[in-house]
């Protein structure tokens, strides 16, 4: 079971500072337990200290060292348990024995660590971070526990490893399914820009083909050059409409006729503005003259990127109170923003709608972007090159 690519995985600064700062939390708690109850704060103290450090060292840099990290994490904790054992006899303490408390801070990190690398590596990797986790914690209980609760801890600790490696399976398991199913998104949204390609191309050679035709039935009476030249353009029209509709043809999972139309005109743009239905949000439309002039392909995709995004925020933004649609047109770009003032919805609400609506500005070498703004609310934009 391969992972999705790591180049999928953007983490969020404020998440990193979250966990950083439980790690701190953590290594105070155990200050407080280890003079308070159980004596003998240095092994877990430096133990928590290497684990915060690879911890952090994760985060923080590009997904190559996230594996490394892990494993120095891990190393680390076997040494402070070997030198715990080889400097006994310590002062005895009510659960270790003449051992040392392991840090909650030192469990939790390696846990972490172990768990992301077998959530987001390659199967060789996910493999060593699961070793390195059930290592680091058989050396704790065999060299920092000289007490009575030697089987429970063994006990205990096994069920914590088979727990995390559990938990990044699963969480593997559902990037997978994440991933496929985009995948599948991105193919249909390429499925619906061909059919949009093939309808706006054929509109217009069918326009060609019957234009040749009449020309040619008018100059039948004129110079047999220009009848033999005219039916050249048919048939070569003819020929290129056939080749369209047979390529976009083996795309379709019908088998209905193509209906020859325009797929997206100025004033299909413009009604994104409609008067909004009963506890629908209400959308403003701004376009500037320049959009008038936008090629029928553009114009299709700021249309469909528009209508999705006004579609997304009427059904996830909580609290919306407006919907802000705004095309520009400047220096050979159309800028196509969707704002809205409402607070998004968790990832687990939303579909797969921002997938299709990247896929559809990349197909014509723009660019996309949807995220919170930093006043509230939210905001998708797409930068789309018109072209000549």
């Amino acid at each position: 079971m391969n992972a999705p690519a790591d180049s999928h995985w953007v983490v969020d600064r404020r998440a990193v500072v979250a966990l950083i700062a439980a790690m701190l939390a953590l290594i105070v708690v155990d200050i407080g337990l280890g003079n308070r109850v159980f004596g003998r704060l240095r092994p877990a103290l430096a133990a928590d200290l290497v684990v915060l450090g690879a911890t952090a060292v994760a985060v923080t840099t590009t997904a190559r060292f996230r594996l490394a990290a892990c494993l120095v994490a891990a190393i680390g904790s076997v040494a402070v348990s070997r030198g715990v054992y080889e400097l006994q006899p310590l002062d005895y303490s009510p659960v270790m024995g003449r051992g040392a408390w392991p840090g909650i801070a030192e469990f939790a990190g390696i846990s972490f660590l172990a768990a992301w690398c077998v959530r987001t590596s390659r199967p060789f990797g996910g493999l060593a971070a699961a070793a390195a986790l059930g290592g680091s914690f058989i050396a704790i209980v065999v060299w920092r526990q000289d007490g009575p609760y030697t089987g429970l801890l063994m006990v205990l600790s096994s069920a914590a490893w088979g727990t995390v490696v559990l938990a990044g399976l699963y969480l593997r398991w559902l990037d997978l399914r994440q991933y496929e199913n985009a995948k599948v998104v991105r193919q249909e949204e390429r499925i619906a820009i061909a059919r949009e390609l093939h309808d706006m191309v054929a509109h217009h050679v069918t326009g060609i083909v019957v234009q040749a035709q009449a020309a040619r039935l008018v100059a039948e009476g004129k110079p047999a050059v220009a009848g033999k030249a005219l039916e050249n353009i048919e048939r070569a029209g003819g020929e290129a409409l056939g080749a369209m509709r047979r390529m976009v043809g083996s795309l379709r999972d019908d088998s209905t006729e193509i209906e020859l139309r325009p797929i997206a005109t100025i004033e299909d743009l413009r009604a994104i503005a409609a008067p909004p239905g009963r506890g629908e949000v209400p959308v403003r439309v701004e376009i500037d003259s320049g959009a008038t002039r936008l090629p029928a392909e553009v114009l299709a995709s700021v249309h469909r990127i528009a209508r999705e995004a006004v579609t997304n925020a009427r059904r996830h933004a909580s609290g919306a109170t407006t919907i802000d649609v705004d095309v520009r047109c400047r220096n050979g770009l159309v800028l196509l923003q969707v704002r809205n003032d409402g607070a998004p919805a968790g990832r687990a609400s939303g579909g797969f709608g921002l997938t299709g609506m990247a896929e559809r500005a990349a197909s014509l070498g723009g660019r996309f972007h949807a995220g919170p703004l930093p006043t509230g609310g939210w905001r998708v934009a797409a930068e789309l090159p018109v072209g000549s």
